[in-house]
C-alpha cells in the first residue's frame, strides 16, 4: 500500500518531470545543477531535509511588467533556522523602481546601483537551491517570477521544483478546524495568529527569516512532538 501511495503521490510525479527534463539534456549550467539531485520521498522526515526559505522583492505582482529588485534567503537545517546561511542582495535595476512600490518596500534606486547583475544573482540563487525543498509565503509571486525568467532567458517551461507554501499550509490548517480565520493571510497577520512577534516587513531577508520561523511553528502545530514527514506539509501548488 505504501509503495502504491508513493507511486501516485504528487511529489513522485514531480520527480518524474525533473528526471525527464534532466534526461533531455542541453540545460543551462545553473539549471542543470539545480535539478541534478532527486527530490526526497514523500515519507522523508523533515529533520533530515534542508529547506531553502526565500523571498523576492519586486516592482509589482505581474512578472510580465515587474522586475526583481532584491533576493533574500537562508536555510533550515535539522528543523532550525540557520542564520549563518542568510544571504541578501539587491539587483542592478535602478530604472525599474516605481514610486508606488518604493513606498512599500523602501527600495530606492541608490540601493540598487551597487547590486548584482540580474543574471548573476539568479544563477547564484539557483545553485543555492540545489538539493533543497523551497519554502516561501505566497509562492505564487516567487514561482511566477522564476517561471517568467527561465522562459525569457532560456526558453524553458516552468521548472519542476518542490515548493512548500506557508500561506497554503495555514489555509489548510484553518480549513481542517472549520475556521475561515480573518481572511488575512499576509505573513505578518499569520505570524500574529501563531503568536510570533512583529518583524520588519518587505525586506527580502527579513521576510525569509520570518517565513522560516513560521514554517517551524506550522510544522509543530501539525505534528506536535512527533517526528514530522514531508508528506504532511506538502500541498500541491499551481502546477
Amino acid at each position: 500500500m505504501k509503495q502504491l501511495f508513493n507511486r501516485f503521490h504528487p511529489i513522485t510525479q514531480l520527480e518524474k518531470k525533473r528526471a525527464s527534463l534532466v534526461a533531455e539534456g542541453n540545460l543551462p549550467d545553473a539549471i542543470a545543477e539545480l535539478l541534478s539531485e532527486p527530490f526526497p520521498a514523500p515519507e522523508s522526515k523533515l529533520k533530515d531535509l534542508e529547506f531553502f526559505v526565500f523571498d523576492l522583492e519586486t516592482t509589482g505582482l505581474d512578472p510580465k511588467e515587474g522586475r526583481i529588485l532584491s533576493i533574500g534567503y537562508l536555510l533550515i537545517r535539522d528543523m532550525l533556522v540557520d542564520i549563518s546561511t542568510s544571504f541578501h542582495t539587491y539587483i542592478q535595476a535602478e530604472k525599474y523602481v516605481k514610486p508606488e512600490a518604493a513606498v512599500i518596500n523602501h527600495i530606492v534606486p541608490e540601493m540598487l546601483s551597487e547590486g548584482k547583475l540580474f543574471d548573476e544573482a539568479m544563477d547564484e540563487m539557483f545553485r543555492a537551491m540545489k538539493g533543497k525543498v523551497l519554502v516561501a509565503h505566497g509562492t505564487v509571486i516567487e514561482k511566477s517570477f522564476i517561471d517568467a525568467y527561465v522562459k525569457l532567458r532560456y526558453g524553458l517551461p516552468p521548472l519542476p521544483l518542490l515548493w512548500l507554501d506557508t500561506l497554503v499550509i495555514e489555509k489548510s490548517l484553518l480549513r481542517n478546524k472549520n475556521d475561515s480565520g480573518t481572511g488575512d493571510y499576509q505573513l505578518a497577520s499569520v505570524r500574529e495568529r501563531h503568536n510570533l512577534p512583529p518583524y520588519l516587513a518587505h525586506n527580502a531577508l527579513a521576510d525569509s527569516i520570518a517565513t522560516g520561523e513560521l514554517f517551524l511553528v506550522l510544522a509543530k502545530t501539525i505534528y506536535g512532538k512527533k517526528p514530522g514527514s514531508l508528506n504532511g506539509m506538502y500541498k500541491p501548488l499551481y502546477t
